[in-house]
């Protein structure tokens, strides 16, 4: 299984489960000013990986 398949799944699963994923994280981090940045901080990781990809496929 390639690594865009497993990005698919799990964008996928995020997205069926966001509402229990929603309340762990109110659970975890109940101030709504860290929640946001822990977030944030988990996008732009993603946004950097994909990014990075599609440079070095670019690359060649």
């Amino acid at each position: 299984m390639s690594p865009v398949n497993v990005f698919v799944i799990l964008l996928v699963v995020a997205f069926l489960f966001r509402k229990p994923l929603g309340r762990l994280f109110n659970r975890q981090f109940p101030d709504r000013a860290k929640r946001h940045r822990i977030v944030g901080t988990i996008i732009a990781g993603f946004l950097l990986v994909i990014a990075v990809r599609l440079v070095a496929l670019l690359w060649k």
